[in-house]
């Protein structure tokens, strides 16, 4: 967790959604839903796939910030431009 949270803190995408996974499943540290989504949206504004997807699940399931329809779809269309099948997924359940 140390090395992960270096890493984390200078900027490496991989690194924040690693973390953020860490922190969604208490992996390490204490289970706390608002620090993984904190570490999910430093990675997804970069680009992290896999962040933008998981960042989509959180709004869409309310987990660690307030339901939001409108960014869970915003996300999860950022993953699914990046071709995340899994975000492709989740927006062919929304009726829009």
């Amino acid at each position: 967790i140390e090395w992960l949270t270096l890493s984390a803190k200078q900027g490496f995408s991989t690194a924040q959604f690693n973390l953020a996974i860490c922190f969604k499943n208490g992996d390490g540290v204490e289970q706390d839903w608002k620090k993984a989504v904190e570490w999910y949206k430093k990675a997804a504004k970069q680009g992290n796939m896999w962040a933008q997807h998981n960042l989509g699940c959180c709004y869409e399931y309310g987990e660690g910030v307030r339901k939001n329809h409108k960014k869970a779809v915003e996300w999860f269309t950022k993953a699914a431009e990046q071709g995340s099948k899994r975000a492709k997924r989740m927006l062919g359940g929304f009726h829009k």
